[in-house]
């Protein structure tokens, strides 16, 4: 079912209203799309397109599942001087439009790179990405190393060794039998995301989280997402996921920075060493205590 990108309601802890924008560009099938984003560039008084950019650049958040833009809201709030900030809210998550269609790996990186020329972002742009955000924003930065200025992961993952078990949650969380029922008819999977948090998150942080996700419908892509996990390797995605790991030596003259929260049950370290070796030139830093939502756990502004 398709239904129409909104701004999120008054009220949400920590979110500035003032950030929010709605975005459309045209997907690879010709239809117009509709993306919640928050800007600073729009806060600060811009425009927020054609091209505009703070003297910096600009900060590019992308979120995984089953978050939103909200876990960036530390660094809107807190900008790098002179850099603007933008983080997207994918189609079909948070309070972009919902689609009705399913989206893998490679249809997000190309639904980014639309998105990005909407925008008028051609650089210098730095990638900050979160989870399944990881690979879609790795996607991209592959397609648009001119625009690329620096690389900042946490708690992600490229490549899934065929010898080495997956990580549990995600294995019982893709079962057939518990798929739907736990990431799209009930928001288990959700509540069970946030609740990874170290320390725990308020419960008006975790309700801001759950906001844009209030029925089965609108988390059918929560579903989707997990759907997408490449864990066999005959899934449809799992080509394009490997291309991107074995590419990422064309950045290897791109700054990246690799920030972890080692007490996370999703991304072991297995994970970050995998990543280190794909990109010596990267910065580690372990946050010790954080779990999976770094963007929470850690001091990402």
């Amino acid at each position: 079912m398709v239904t129409t990108a909104t701004l999120p309601p008054p009220g949400i802890v920590g979110l500035d209203p003032a950030w929010s924008r709605l975005v459309t560009a045209v997907d690879a099938d010709g239809v117009e799309r509709t993306w919640h984003v928050l800007d600073t560039e729009v806060a600060a008084g811009g425009t927020g397109e054609d091209g505009e950019v703070a003297a910096g650049g600009t900060v590019l958040c992308v979120h995984g599942n089953p978050t939103w833009s909200y876990a960036f809201r530390e660094v809107l709030a807190t900008p790098p001087a002179g850099w603007r900030v933008v983080a997207i809210d994918h189609l079909d998550m948070g309070y972009s439009e919902r689609t009705g269609t399913h989206r893998p790996l490679a249809r997000r990186i190309d639904d980014l790179g639309r998105l990005t020329a909407a925008l008028g972002l051609t650089g210098p742009v730095v990638l900050l990405a979160h989870d399944w955000g990881g690979p879609i924003a790795l996607g991209w930065a592959l397609e648009h190393r001119d625009h690329l200025a620096g690389v900042v992961l946490t708690n992600t993952a490229v490549h899934q060794p065929e010898d080495a078990p997956a990580p549990s949650l995600i294995r019982s969380a893709r079962l057939p039998a518990m798929l739907e029922t736990v990431t799209v008819r009930t928001p288990t999977f959700l509540r069970g995301a946030t609740a990874l948090s170290r320390p725990q998150l308020p419960p008006a942080v975790r309700d801001a989280y759950a906001a844009p996700y209030a029925s089965a419908e609108r988390r059918a892509a929560i579903g989707g997402f997990v759907r997408d996990i490449p864990l066999e390797p005959d899934h449809p995605s799992a080509a394009v996921l490997d291309g991107i790991a074995d590419r990422l030596g064309e950045l290897a003259e791109v700054p990246a920075l690799l920030l972890w929260g080692p007490k996370d049950p999703v991304f072991s370290d297995r994970y970050l060493h995998d990543l280190e070796a794909r990109l010596p030139q990267a910065d580690v830093h372990r946050v010790e205590g954080a779990s999976h939502l770094t963007p929470e756990d850690a001091d990402l502004a």
